[in-house]
């Protein structure tokens, strides 16, 4: 009981001197980015769209093709977005492994230049194999 008191008391100083709850740096990320391939390649005619909720969560990923068509999938409840410091990582389940973007932000955090890389877990999880995906770069269209 002791303990939970020294706890409480340690938690409710903070509070009463006004420091604020830690902050989500991830929250930073919050809205829509576009995705730009650096080099040629068949992801590069699609536009492709990532959105971003308040916490910095990656919710839903957009293709739509140039001929129109559109496909969405919904990330919000597999994927995974890290922000330290300036360095962020976004991770996001594919079959049989996962896709892993890794950048930088920039200083006016509206644009991510990085690269995409595939983790594949194969033989039941006995070989991990990565496969780069090429170099990225991800262009805040709205906040």
């Amino acid at each position: 009981m002791k303990k939970w008191i020294e706890g409480f008391l340690f938690v409710a100083m903070f509070a009463i001197a006004g420091c604020p709850p830690p902050s989500n740096s991830a929250a930073v990320l919050e809205g829509t980015w576009k995705a730009v391939f650096d080099e040629p390649g068949d992801l590069e005619l699609f536009e492709i769209q990532l959105t971003f909720d308040s916490n910095g969560d990656l919710t839903q990923i957009k293709a739509t093709a140039p001929e129109g068509g559109t496909a969405t999938l919904d990330t919000s409840d597999t994927s995974t977005s890290e922000v330290d410091g300036d360095q962020v990582t976004i991770t996001v389940p594919i079959a049989a492994g996962t896709r892993v973007f890794e950048g930088t932000l920039s200083e006016d955090e509206n644009s991510i230049d990085g690269s995409l890389s595939n983790e594949l877990d194969l033989s039941g999880g006995d070989l991990d194999v990565t496969l780069p995906g090429g170099d990225l770069t991800l262009t805040r269209l709205e906040s």
